[in-house]
């Protein structure tokens, strides 16, 4: 597989080559990076990333994990050498888990993309091509989007693996990474939401 990422021909260049493309060369992993102009605003730059994933499975004909700049891999992530079976992967963040370390009988959950398995195939490319036409229409966060279409239906129709925490771990205000989560692998600074303008 691929592991691809884009950046921003700016600062977010720099945080790229900060953290994520210094442990993708230590674990000698395939990687494909495109340097994009700036397309307006950070949520118009982070509009991109279907539209992205689709370009690399094209190009690749291949299986990819799409993963922010401001990532670090921290040990090989040997799980996702084991998705092939499987049309996408992602993690659903229990957000009281995660933030509050409590537990909730409704917890409220939601799709991230920092982290994010696609298999190259006809049904992943339909379900991307649907997820650009959405994007298109409505803006917003790409995540968002992707995670309402899954509900819609396509959950149903894409065989899914959930990522476990340890591939989307996050740093926290307090600058640390939560301490039940034990064994982080791909850590997300969100170094990117220190310089990102959220304008429309």
């Amino acid at each position: 597989m691929i592991y691809i990422c884009y950046v921003t021909k700016d600062k977010y260049a720099q945080i790229f080559e900060t953290y994520l493309l210094p442990t993708l060369k230590k674990w000698n992993l395939a990687y494909d990076i495109e340097y994009i102009e700036d397309r307006g605003s950070w949520i118009d730059n982070v509009c991109y990333r279907p539209t992205f994933i689709k370009k690399m499975l094209l190009k690749h004909q291949q299986a990819v994990v799409s993963l922010d700049g401001d990532a670090t891999i921290e040990q090989y992530p040997e799980l996702l050498d084991k998705l092939g079976d499987y049309d996408i992967a992602y993690h659903e963040l229990d957000w009281n888990k995660f933030w509050q370390n409590q537990t909730v009988r409704n917890p409220k959950k939601e799709l991230l993309a920092g982290t994010l398995y696609f298999n190259y195939n006809e049904k992943v490319l339909e379900f991307v091509d649907i997820w650009i036409e959405r994007q298109n229409l409505l803006k917003g966060r790409e995540q968002r989007n992707m995670q309402n279409l899954l509900e819609e239906g396509w959950k149903d129709k894409l065989k899914i693996y959930y990522l476990p925490v340890e591939y989307v771990a996050m740093i926290r205000r307090d600058d640390r990474v939560p301490d039940f989560v034990k064994n982080p692998i791909i850590i997300h600074y969100l170094a990117s939401q220190t310089f990102h303008d959220w304008g429309k």
